[in-house]
């Protein structure tokens, strides 16, 4: 039996080195950020893009943790700041299935294949990795130090709550959270900030467009 098998899985095995793309080996660069946030979809602009993509850049010693990929753009950010700082690990949290935001979005499955698509083409999968599954299933068996959490999941205040005290744990003393759509006073990322700058625990480090950025105080 095993000689049969080894006849069968040799040619196999040499068929899938011959066939191997060298090109996903390389992370492409070359390009300005601009360029890399052209190709994607999705809803923040690029100024708040270019946040997320300094804060990403600086993050060193830990991980960094998205939560609320759609269609990978944000994922971008984070990444080509990554790649072009110290490489950290970064994982996009998102379960890409059916769903209606507070805001009236409409989420699902096809937002997986944008996201896969943006990762291909700004070569962002050297460090991104995406998590198929709600943030409050997968945060209490995570190991990893978080230096910067980025938070675009459910807007309901019930919903970034659960998210942030899920990740909060996870935090490096001096780590970034950074909340998407933190301006509008009627959904949750606006309440939740503005309780917790009023514990005296965190203070607000960054702000452009709506994205919002706190870190604990020393």
């Amino acid at each position: 039996m095993r000689r049969i098998a080894n006849k069968v899985l040799r040619p196999l095995g040499y068929e899938l080195k011959k066939r191997r793309d060298s090109s996903f080996d390389r992370v492409a660069v070359g390009q300005s950020f601009v360029q890399y946030f052209n190709m994607t979809e999705g809803a923040i602009s690029l100024k708040e893009g270019s946040l997320l993509y300094d804060l990403a850049r600086g993050v060193q010693g830990a991980c960094i943790l998205e939560v609320g990929s759609y269609r990978g753009r944000s994922a971008v950010a984070l990444g080509r700041g990554s790649l072009d700082g110290h490489r950290a690990p970064v994982f996009a949290i998102d379960p890409h299935e059916e769903f209606t935001g507070v805001m009236g979005g409409r989420y699902g499955p096809p937002d997986r294949g944008a996201f896969y698509k943006a990762m291909i083409d700004t070569s962002c999968y050297h460090v991104v990795r995406l998590i198929n599954l709600s943030s409050e299933l997968v945060a209490p068996n995570w190991k990893e130090k978080i230096g910067l959490l980025w938070i675009d999941g459910d807007h309901s205040y019930a919903g970034v709550k659960r998210d942030f005290e899920a990740w909060q744990p996870h935090l490096t003393p001096t780590a970034w959270v950074a909340f998407d759509d933190s301006t509008n006073p009627e959904i949750g990322p606006y309440r939740l900030i503005r309780e917790l700058l009023a514990t005296g625990r965190f203070e607000q480090t960054h702000a452009e467009g709506k994205v919002t950025v706190l870190r604990a105080k020393p």
